[in-house]
């Protein structure tokens, strides 16, 4: 193989390599829409205790259907009586107690 055509393939090879990991790492990455920003960490162990998570698996257990949930006129995230910081309305946690 001549010089120029490894160059090429070499060229191409290292950017189909970086392009393939980025998308990986990308799609590894979970974008949180309401991040718990400055909280103490006795606080962030409260929540992973209550498997609190932006995005709940069972439908049926929506934050924004619980007790518990406070919602925000002016912002995306409401609060949580249980929880400190934000809390995403389509979020859930152990301790969902459904609105009457």
């Amino acid at each position: 193989m001549s010089d120029r055509l490894q160059r090429r393939h070499l060229l191409l090879t290292g950017l189909t390599t970086g392009l393939i990991g980025a998308a990986v790492l990308g799609g590894c990455k979970r974008s949180e829409t309401c991040p718990p920003a400055k909280l103490r960490p006795e606080e962030l162990k409260q929540r992973e205790t209550l498997h609190y998570t932006d995005h709940s698996p069972d439908p049926q257990k929506l934050c924004n259907a619980c007790q518990q949930y406070v919602a925000n006129t002016d912002a995306d995230c409401g609060t949580c009586k249980l929880l400190k910081g934000p809390i995403h309305p389509a979020g859930s946690c152990v301790v969902f107690s459904a609105r009457s």
